[in-house]
Order: C-alpha cells, then structure tokens, then sequence
C-alpha cells in the first residue's frame, strides 16, 4: 500500500550523512559531526568518498558522541608519516619496477586496523556506504559489504600514488574521481534530507599551486566542482540538502595535517553557529565553490 502525505508527513525523514573527500582535511568533518550529533541529528546511514570514508567508517562503529570524541583523539594524533611515509629510494624502485603506486598504504592499513573495531560493512551498528572508483573502466562502486579495512583502502586509494585494492576480480581506487561528493548514492538509496559535511572543497586560488601533487589534486578539485553543482540540480528538487558550511584551507598540501586541531575546532564551531542561525532552514551553495565560467 502506498503511503499517503499525511503519514509521510508525520514520520521522521530518511537522513544521510554523505562525507566528501578531501585527504588531510577530514578533520573538518569530524568537527562537523561533532556538532550535529551534540543537537541530536543522528543519521540512519553514512555515504562516504575518500577521507570521508574513513570517517564513516569509523563512526558507524560506534555512532555517538563518545565515538565522535574517540575519532576526534585519533585525528589530533595522527602525523603525516602515520599514513603518508615518503621513502625515497623506494619510490625510486618502484619507478624503475613500474608498479602502480609510489607510497606503500601498510601505514594506513595499521592505523585503520588499531581502530575500527569491527569486520564487515555488514557489522556497523549503522549502514555504512563507501565509494570507489573502477580503475579500468571508470565505473563508480559502491561498497556496503564485506571487509571494512580494504573498503576504506579502495575508496582512499588514490592513482599513482597509493596501491589499487583488487576485490572480486575488480582493481579499486580513490572514490573522489568517480562521486566524490555522492550525492547521487544517497538518493538512490533512499535518502530524503541529505547533509553534506564538505572536507576538502573546490575553491579558487590566489596562486598557481605549487608541486606535482598539489596541482594535481587542484586540478582534480575543478572536475569534482562542476559535477557538485551538476548533482545538486538534479537532485535538490527531491531531497531536502543542507550543505555544511566548509573551512576552507587556502595554502594547505593536500597530505598536510599540521592544522588538524585548528581545523577541527573552526568546523566545530562554524557548524554550531550555521544550526543556530537557522542554517537548516536555508539552502545556500557556499560562494566559494568552483563555478564553469570562473575557468574559462
């Protein structure tokens, strides 16, 4: 039997958390998090890409404030060798052996293994969806069973410099360059009030990036601003979203975490000022984001 306005009306609305990438910045999601969960706007699932899996991950463990302070802990502890360890001669070897990554994920590996507390997707205590890419052809994936460590690694694997993780004959990487802000997912399973928790953001620069990396992940960053906008006018017109004011982190390396704790406390602060005001009852695309015509 169909369900009628009224009833529809009455109960409460199918939310999502849906947490973008953005590698060294997830902090800033865990000060958001923290704020929502503080004025009791708990999700019934995670949607994350990236950084923002490992985050998701994290918290469907253990979906309280308690799991939010633990995940804050980690974050304040974590250095950049933890999980980003730049051996040079060993990079250097795997040039000249062609392999496909540069930096080794075995410490990222540890520190996920240390702290996710539990086997499967299908253990979380609240649906957990993580995204990744097909590094053959192209195809989004979206992970909701089997082991939680090499999800999470699929969905953070960034190409070229970490390993792909090969999961049921499929080679999987990064989610961020098929849905890294995954909207989409969070409608097709069912969302109806989406709060999109940004780390990273697309955003203008003052000065053309400097390093390899970084104007990679720049250039990045431009695709994954044009395809934010192109999901959000499908889909705001079903779905009630609510975009979380991003911080953003002008200047900052993309594996730069020496600004974890000033990170955390401004998205922390800044979100419960945006709840406060009356955030949820406007919709506003932050004025920062990156817009077509600003590369043209």
């Amino acid at each position: 039997m169909s369900e009628t306005a009224e009833n529809k009306a009455d109960r409460k609305k199918r939310t999502v958390f849906v947490l973008s990438g953005g590698s060294g910045l997830g902090s800033i999601q865990v000060g958001m998090i923290k704020a929502l969960f503080e004025q009791g706007i708990i999700p019934d699932f995670f949607v994350g890409t990236s950084v923002g899996a490992i985050n998701s991950a994290f918290i469907c463990g253990n979906p309280t404030l308690e799991g939010v302070h633990e995940l804050e802990k980690i974050w304040m502890s974590v250095r950049r060798k933890d999980v980003f360890a730049v051996d040079f001669f060993g990079t250097i070897i795997n040039i000249f052996k062609r392999k496909n990554f540069l930096v080794s994920s075995k410490g990222l590996r540890s520190l996920l293994e240390k702290n996710i507390r539990y086997n499967t997707l299908g253990d979380a205590r609240i649906p957990c969806l993580l995204i990744a890419t097909d590094l053959i052809t192209g195809e989004q994936v979206v992970l909701t069973s089997g082991n939680v460590i090499n999800a999470v690694l699929a969905s953070t694997a960034l190409p070229g410099i970490y390993p792909p993780v090969e999961t049921a004959g499929r080679f999987l990487v990064d989610g961020g360059f098929s849905g890294n802000t995954p909207l989409s997912v969070a409608a097709e399973y069912g969302a109806e009030e989406v709060f999109i928790l940004p780390a990273g953001y697309p955003k203008t620069l003052d000065r053309v990036p400097s390093g390899l990396i970084d104007i990679f992940a720049h250039s990045l960053n431009i695709l994954i601003g044009h395809q934010f906008l192109r999901d959000i006018e499908i889909y705001q017109k079903d779905i009630l979203i609510h975009i979380i004011p991003p911080v953003y982190a002008i200047g900052r390396s993309f594996y730069d975490l020496s600004g974890t704790a000033e990170y955390l406390s401004l998205a922390y602060e800044s979100t419960r000022h945006w709840l406060q005001t009356g955030g949820m009852n406007t919709f506003e695309i932050p004025g920062r984001i990156v817009k077509p015509n600003q590369w043209l």
